[in-house]
């Protein structure tokens, strides 16, 4: 009996001691890793400003193949979630939103697992370093006053630090490996679209003699306009149906948005009456001549290749400003690509 008192008191003492040491310790740990990629800042930070991509060079991503993964919210920037779920104890649960992004320099990930109270922080530094980026990652997580889990504080860099070098050498081969296109100069964003009515004429031609064609539709749309007594609501479209790369043969619709919908039975000839595009669009900006059009087309094709997004519909123009009395240098055209 004696001695059962005395193991009870050591217990004790020791518990007492255990508590006290976890006051002492820090309520919060940090995990830090750098890498150099081969890769500039723009195509680093637009792989890591969503989920599409986290998969291809996650160092967790090959625990459990069976992982079940959800996306919501935007594909891309600020509100932008995924979450995970899995039966294995060492891939678990849990999800991740991206919380700040500044574009080319940082974004912040809020971290969750299930059934840990803990807060958890994730941000990636970006820097120029030559012709590459500068990454570093960083895990800060807070134990709002949890004692066991500020002594499994202690353990973390031990813990997850060999798991962020993995991840950084994969995504530094992931991203080195991806298109060197220099896209910020078009400001690609994404953008959710709802439905207006439109009317639209189906047209074709070769890309450089398209002008006066698109001019003669818009003057059957709006002619048809005016006899149904509706009103131009924004700047005029074309819409892509086909373009062959090789002839430069073009296929489109040239649209105008317009105030109220139209009915069959106000349908003039080839005139059509719809809705446009309602959903997640990238948006980018085109300077310059209509005749140089496509490179700002082949810049976006890099961005959403990049982002890990795919195709979603016909993309399309809108001419901001009238060729009739702006310079061709300063034309702006606004390229839109539905993705998913």
């Amino acid at each position: 009996m004696r001695i059962l008192k005395t193991l009870l008191a050591v217990f004790v003492v020791l518990a007492i001691a255990a508590v006290g040491v976890g006051f002492a310790l820090p309520d919060q740990a940090k995990v830090e890793r750098s890498v150099v990629i081969d890769a500039p800042p723009a195509t680093v930070y637009t792989v890591l400003n969503g989920f599409h991509q986290f998969n291809r060079w996650s160092p967790w991503a090959d625990i459990d193949p069976q992982t079940v993964y959800t996306y919501d919210g935007p594909l891309l920037g600020v509100g932008a979630r995924s979450a995970w779920s899995s039966q294995d104890p060492q891939a678990g649960s849990g999800d991740q939103e991206i919380l700040e992004s500044t574009p080319y320099s940082m974004v912040k990930v809020r971290l969750r697992f299930a059934g840990m109270d803990m807060d958890n922080l994730l941000t990636y530094a970006l820097a120029a370093e030559g012709a590459g980026t500068q990454l570093t990652w960083t895990y800060q997580s807070d134990f709002n006053g949890n004692l066991l889990n500020r002594y499994f504080g202690l353990l973390l860099d031990r813990m997850i630090g060999p798991d962020f070098d993995k991840g950084l050498g994969r995504l530094k081969s992931f991203a080195e490996a991806l298109p060197k296109d220099d896209f910020t100069a078009i400001q690609p964003e994404l953008i959710q679209t709802q439905p207006k009515p439109i009317a639209y004429l189906a047209a074709e031609a070769p890309f450089e003699t398209a002008a006066p064609v698109i001019a003669a539709a818009y003057g059957r749309i709006g002619e048809f306009l005016a006899a149904s007594g509706r009103h131009m609501a924004g700047a005029p479209i074309t819409l892509t149906r086909n373009f062959d790369a090789t002839t430069r043969y073009w296929k489109f619709d040239a649209v105008i948005p317009i105030d109220q919908a139209c009915t069959a039975a106000a349908e003039d000839g080839a005139i059509q009456c719809g809705n446009s595009h309602a959903g997640w669009v990238l948006r980018a900006r085109h300077v310059g001549p209509y005749a140089s059009m496509d490179q700002s087309y082949l810049k976006l094709a890099a961005f959403r290749t990049v982002a890990g997004l795919d195709d979603n519909g016909a993309h399309w123009e809108e001419y901001v400003t009238d060729p009739g009395t702006t310079p061709a240098p300063s034309l702006l055209t606004l390229l839109y690509a539905p993705v998913k």
